[in-house]
């Protein structure tokens, strides 16, 4: 029953029932049956037309007259008391389709970031300590509990692989097409799919916390953050709408008064003003080409926190990056040695056999350094200096300057370089260094084809460094050796000497620099509380690729929001003037109109499009 309701209740019942009865109308009109023709014109209409009149005594009540509901309804009830049937008819009947046409536009956007929502799985198979498999609400999954994961499943919350392996298609969260294999050890984000082989796993988040929470909660977000466009159109249709009813009453009024037109004809064009001067292709086209975007955007891994954001992002000309982790990997090799009184093989079993089993990063890359190595009989770890081991009977310490100074031996304070020791004496020096990504040269000459004039790192990293990674993956500046503090006040200059500025980094460290760009992007770090609070972007991959594609689909966005603006006011300018000059009729009026609010839409549904 409910069913057989909606659809009576439905646009798309109210325009085919109330086209036959307007044809029947037309019928009884064209074979001379005029009384009865007109009762069925005015059935036609109220079919048609009920639920749009209920909303504009909705509209008048909230003090609301001037919407879209309460022109036409005026439009086509003045047509009908003026004579003009089926135009009063037409009105509402194109109206009605126009109406159709956008919500079944505005429909397939709100789809496209509600598939997202699939990306979150009901259940989850919680693995119990008696080896019971049981199936429980994901929100129901605590920290610590045991899932298992079969292929073709989604992961239910942030978890950790501690048994098995499998390739799993990260797409849903990065936009990234290509599995990636994952096996003991490595974190697994909520939405991925499995794809071979099965996993149990241990949660690290509940499902209120995970990344995909997060990501909906982002996108569910980002259209409350309206762009310029956005507010450009709320406020000129608070001054636009008022001035072309006024307009359409001094029409209806003046001009039999100036002996211009009469009454009749008067009225009828000040009718023609009216549907012509209906906001709403303005009203809904821009707002939902943004929604397109920020759609197309989160669909490829990119997350816009609004439509705010992307005129600073299209419009950018500089872009500054942050180093570790940004444009580097963020994992560590052993670069240049230096073996002092020893051979390179010793010094690479020493420090790597001191370093055995170490989950710092630094020391996996000096253990990873050397195939022959050794466990320790005994090692001590030392917070913020390194580490301290016994390796066959040798006391060794491996670390920065500091621990060197605790063991006796002269060392020198250098960024990026560990210092290996052997009873108090120092036997090698190894640099250390981030591994810069594959991706990243291609980045910035993508970036450098879209317009962009300069690139700029900023990083706290020593200088040599530094220039060397910007010399691999062409960067223009490098502004090196600085504290939080001085990258703050770099970004500032910066913002002062170009037109827009993005910043990209991590989203840990520089949350100020971040928040002060002109448009801040985090990268890869969306489980960063910081992160989501401070950039304006975040891309759910590491892959540097993903700015290219920021870019060019805030561009789109951006133009095509302008194409709407301008179509729209130049269509509806040249119809007006047409309809004061007599050139134009109601027919014409409400063709245009509606036809200008259908293809604005349509051209807002290409932000929809997703390009990988």
């Amino acid at each position: 029953m409910k069913k057989v309701i909606s659809l009576f209740a439905s646009e798309l019942f109210r325009i085919i029932f109330g086209t036959l009865v307007f044809a029947v109308a037309l019928a009884l009109d064209f074979f001379g049956f005029s009384p009865a023709a007109v009762a069925v014109y005015v059935l036609a209409l109220v079919i048609a037309g009920a639920a749009v009149f209920a909303d504009a005594v909705r509209g008048i009540l909230r003090r609301d007259l001037l919407d879209e509901k309460f022109l036409m309804s005026v439009a086509s009830v003045g047509a009908m008391i003026i004579g003009e049937y089926t135009e009063g008819v037409a009105v509402m009947l194109f109206f009605l389709v126009g109406e159709y046409f956008e919500h079944k536009a505005v429909g397939r956007s709100r789809r496209s970031i509600k598939e997202l929502m699939s990306i979150c799985p009901d259940e989850a198979c919680v693995l119990r300590p008696d080896g019971r498999e049981e199936f429980v609400d994901a929100g129901d999954v605590s920290v610590g509990d045991v899932i298992v994961l079969r292929p073709g499943e989604r992961v239910p919350v942030d978890c950790v692989i501690i048994e098995g392996s499998s390739d799993v298609d990260t797409s849903a969260l990065t936009g990234e097409s290509v599995p990636r294999a994952f096996g003991v050890g490595d974190a697994l984000d909520s939405g991925v799919v499995v794809i071979g082989g099965v996993l149990k796993c241990r949660a690290l988040r509940e499902a209120s916390e995970s990344r995909a929470s997060r990501v909906l909660e982002l996108v569910e977000n980002a259209s409350e953050n309206k762009s310029k466009e956005e507010n450009f159109i709320t406020k000129f249709s608070r001054i636009y709408t008022p001035a072309v009813v006024t307009a359409a009453v001094v029409l209806a009024v003046g001009m039999p008064l100036l002996g211009l037109d009469s009454w009749g004809g008067a009225v009828y064009k000040a009718l023609m003003f009216l549907v012509i001067s209906c906001p709403c292709a303005l009203v809904i086209s821009v707002p939902m080409a943004f929604f397109g975007g920020i759609g197309c955007a989160a669909a490829n891994g990119i997350l816009y926190k609004g439509g705010n954001v992307f005129s600073s992002v299209a419009h950018a000309d500089t872009f500054a990056f942050d180093k570790t982790g940004t444009l580097t990997t963020g994992k560590f090799s052993v670069g240049k040695t230096r073996a002092i009184g020893i051979s390179e093989e010793e010094l690479g079993y020493l420090a790597a056999s001191a370093e055995y089993g170490s989950n710092h990063p630094i020391a996996a890359a000096i253990e990873a350094a050397s195939l022959r190595k050794t466990r320790p009989t005994a090692a001590e770890e030392i917070a913020g200096k390194g580490v301290i081991a016994t390796v066959a009977g040798q006391r060794i310490a491996v670390g920065n300057a500091a621990l060197m100074k605790d063991v006796g031996v002269e060392a020198e304070n250098t960024d990026g370089v560990i210092f290996v020791a052997r009873e108090s004496e120092l036997v090698g020096i190894l640099e250390i260094s981030d591994t810069v990504k594959p991706e990243a040269a291609r980045a910035i000459s993508e970036l450098r084809d879209l317009g962009v004039r300069r690139t700029v790192m900023l990083t706290g990293d020593r200088r040599e460094r530094a220039e060397s990674v910007a010399r691999e993956i062409g960067i223009d500046e490098v502004r090196a050796e600085l504290l939080p503090e001085d990258k703050y006040a770099a970004i500032e200059a910066l913002i002062a000497e170009s037109s827009r500025t993005v910043y990209v980094g991590d989203g840990i460290n520089d949350a100020p620099t971040l928040a002060r760009a002109d448009a801040g992007v985090a990268m890869g770090a969306l489980g960063q509380d910081s992160a989501i609070e401070a950039a304006d972007a975040v891309i759910m991959s590491d892959s540097l690729t993903k700015l290219p594609e920021m870019v060019k689909i805030a561009r789109k966005t951006l133009r095509i929001a302008k194409e709407n603006i301008i179509f729209a006011l130049g269509v509806k300018a040249a119809v007006m003037v047409l309809s004061v000059l007599g050139f134009a009729n109601m027919w014409l009026a409400v063709i245009a109109d509606v036809g200008v609010a259908v293809l604005a839409i349509l051209n807002s549904m290409r932000t929809l499009i997703k390009k990988r």
